[in-house]
């Protein structure tokens, strides 16, 4: 019985005997080359790269192959170690064959899926959750855990007494407050009285006036005397356990002095109320008009 035979990719002349080399082209049309076909046990022609094949499939090769049973773990019995999972997409059970633990060749591999199949609806899964502010029930297609339904109720609950640095609610006031200009003559007056000297090492040059009793607690004495004493930048870091060399002193570009820069030009308070005012007189002369003298106030 005829087992094997080659055939034109072109014409499909069918040819017993093998070609002396690959490159032979077709005896018919001399366009193009054969293509060995051999007859597998099942009664079937199959496309082959080499004579050493026997089956067209697995399923076959499990099938008739000598001392073969037709099933893969009794094949082969250590196929039969392999962990039993359950798919979470069709719910059948399987077992995770190419699943690794990195004993052998450092590589961890996790089978989660029984086919391909399956894997591509992955993400039709749903899992419920339940959010924290609102307290309605949501599903999404993660496992992770999802503790809000949105980024408002997520918002929302991080605000006011909830939010992670929360005080006392009164940071507004106390920023206002140091802006103040008893502030500075507070500073000033501290500095005179210690003579421009760290109070705890004698060094002289960056200089803090630190509140003895702190800023937040005692606001009636913000502004006493008996209460500052003159740091060095040092000592003051270590009674806050902050290292305050690291902190970046913003320097007005106009002016040069220090300032919080809380703008986008980085300018102090009267630098930026001078270009506001330097550029509306440009904008009004322009158009032809004067500004009165409402108007420069």
């Amino acid at each position: 019985m005829l087992k094997k035979k080659w055939i034109c990719r072109n014409c499909g002349h069918t040819v017993c005997e093998k070609p002396k080399n690959r490159a032979i082209k077709c005896e018919k049309c001399h366009k193009a080359r054969y293509k060995l076909n051999l007859l597998c046990e099942c009664g079937k022609w199959f496309e082959a790269n080499s004579l050493k094949s026997q089956f067209c499939t697995k399923e076959c090769r499990y099938k008739y192959k000598p001392g073969g049973t037709g099933k893969k773990g009794k094949t082969y019995p250590h196929l039969q170690r392999a962990p039993v999972k359950i798919c979470p997409v069709c719910g059948k059970e399987f077992r995770a064959i190419k699943e690794q633990n990195g004993k052998f060749n450092g590589k961890i591999i996790k089978r989660k899926f029984c086919s391909k199949e399956c894997w591509s609806k992955r993400g039709e899964i749903l899992y419920e959750h339940k959010c924290l502010y609102c307290g309605e029930a949501f599903k999404t297609s993660g496992k992770r855990i999802r503790t809000y339904c949105s980024r408002i109720c997520a918002y929302k609950d991080r605000i006011g007494i909830k939010a992670p640095n929360f005080k006392d609610g009164k940071s507004l006031e106390r920023d206002r407050a140091r802006l103040a200009k008893e502030v500075t003559e507070w500073r000033e007056v501290v500095y005179k009285r210690d003579n421009y000297t760290c109070q705890e090492c004698g060094a002289k040059g960056n200089i803090h006036a630190h509140h003895i009793k702190s800023w937040a607690e005692y606001p009636e004495l913000r502004f006493d005397i008996d209460n500052g004493v003159t740091l060095c930048e040092k000592c003051h870091g270590k009674i806050h356990g902050v290292d305050f060399s690291k902190r970046k002193n913003k320097i007005c570009p106009d002016c040069g002095k220090t300032t919080k820069g809380r703008g986008k030009l980085g300018l102090c308070r009267v630098c930026a109320l001078k270009r506001s005012y330097l550029s509306r007189k440009l904008m009004l002369n322009l158009q032809g008009t004067t500004l009165s003298e409402n108007q420069m106030a």
